[in-house]
């Protein structure tokens, strides 16, 4: 009897958090639409009837950029709790729950208290326009603010200059990581363009650490740092990263000028893009730690660091699917990388391992561009499955990417989820790794079919 007692309170209180998870995305999507507007009017007055909680923030890192803002500000993370500091941060999109956006000390924002922060932000509003990441990112503020910690990273939406969160006055270091084409319609459709938009989260006293880039990139950086009299701390010129393959380690040269590097293991995250990005954040927790570093918090960090959905080996509940696949001679992975760059980096790693065959299952945002997606991965891929992506965001319709991947002379089908397209591959296929990409908007779909 106590065990049906138990049971029946457990299942209501799993019912009462997944409704109230429900009406928080209902409450967040229809009060601000996610239509993209690019804008610091809104967001300043919004914060002016707030009495301003961004200036009540301490330590804050900055990071912009076009791939791997989210792997370095884990990094960092990672880096400060080992080091034994608390630290908040503010990330975009999430895979699963809006909370992950908000994480305070280790732990996403609770249902509860972003309700609550997310009315008093609305009332405050009292129904001015103002975008979804406006709104949010306001929440975010207002939540750092009342549980503060010792650091707080901030990484930007899509753009820099005129990004919700370059609302910040003093930063203690920004980060500007790779930039490349992408969001041509809001940030400009060269690497000049853009890269003048994300050197926008520059600001004065404010040391600034740039990731490997392109010569039109760096130009622009350049110049925007010297107008502001800013030091600056660039890949392959102030400081360097590189892998020992040999030995296991990553080998680290804080200061190019005395040649004097350190040693340390391997990331925890997979790939040799992640090295540059451990690179970065190593670089800037020297700036932010300066004589008080521990190498050893160095090395747990490294060692400890997560972050999903990027080049994630994954590992599916077996349960979902026919007891006739062998499992065992199966890899999953899942990267929501999602343009030109992010392509190259997973292509190039995929072709450096060993010669198992490669399937890709494939769905992107019609605000991408499927086709210089593809094009790295047409000569190492044996089959491509095109899905939609079950998202409020518009996307390609699997026979679009269909059509695009034919003309591309792709070996293509097309499935309805991401479950009928791991089917028809274990099905009829010859064992090999399996890639879901093109998009983080598809983790919510994986999450359903991975081992508990």
């Amino acid at each position: 009897m106590l065990h049906q007692t138990k049971s029946a309170y457990t299942e209501e209180k799993t019912s009462k958090i997944k409704n109230l998870e429900i009406s928080l995305e209902k409450k967040l999507q229809q009060l601000h639409p996610k239509k993209i507007d690019l804008s610091l009017e809104r967001i300043n007055k919004l914060l002016y009837k707030l009495e301003n909680p961004q200036k009540k923030i301490k330590n804050i890192i900055h990071i912009a950029g076009t791939n791997g803002k989210g792997s370095v500000l884990a990094f960092l993370k990672s880096f400060i709790q080992a080091s034994g500091f608390t630290v908040n941060t503010y990330t975009s999109p999430h895979l699963i729950n809006f909370n992950e956006r908000i994480n305070l000390n280790g732990q996403n924002i609770s249902d509860k208290f972003l309700e609550l922060l997310l009315d008093i932000c609305s009332k405050k509003n009292n129904g001015k326009p103002i975008t979804f990441f406006e709104i949010t990112t306001v929440v975010a503020f207002l939540a750092f603010k009342r549980k503060p910690a010792d650091f707080t990273i901030l990484e930007t939406g899509l753009g820099g200059r005129l990004d919700a969160t370059n609302i910040i006055k003093k930063p203690i270091v920004t980060i500007i990581n790779e930039i490349s084409i992408d969001h041509t319609n809001f940030l400009g459709s060269n690497i000049e363009q853009i890269a003048k938009e994300k050197a926008g989260i520059i600001k004065k006293n404010s040391p600034v650490v740039v990731g490997k880039q392109k010569r039109d990139a760096i130009k622009i950086i350049k110049e925007v740092a010297n107008k502001l009299k800013v030091k600056t701390f660039f890949y392959e010129k102030d400081w360097f990263v590189k892998k020992n393959k040999k030995k296991n380690h990553i080998i680290f040269f804080n200061n190019l000028k005395n040649n004097k590097k350190e040693k340390y293991p391997q990331p925890n995250l997979i790939g040799e893009h992640q090295v540059i990005n451990a690179g970065i954040a190593l670089k800037a927790f020297n700036l932010i730690m300066k004589k008080k570093l521990n190498k050893n918090s160095i090395k747990k960090g490294l060692k400890n660091v997560e972050w999903p959905g990027r080049l994630q080996k994954i590992y599916l509940n077996t349960k979902l699917f026919s007891k006739k696949i062998n499992f065992e001679k199966w890899e999953f992975w899942f990267d929501g990388g999602h343009n030109k760059s992010a392509s190259q980096v997973l292509a190039k790693t995929f072709k450096k391992w060993n010669k198992k065959k490669l399937y890709l299952i494939f769905g992107m945002l019609n605000s991408k561009n499927p086709k210089n997606f593809l094009n790295y991965f047409k000569q190492i891929t044996t089959k491509l499955v095109t899905v939609a992506i079950k998202s409020d965001s518009p996307y390609y319709t699997n026979k679009k990417l269909y059509e695009i991947a034919k003309l591309n002379e792709f070996n293509v089908e097309t499935a309805q989820t991401i479950g009928h397209a791991l089917n028809k591959i274990l099905l009829s296929e010859s064992p090999g790794r399996i890639l879901i990409c093109g998009s983080f908007y598809m983790y919510k779909e994986v999450s359903k079919l991975l081992k508990k």
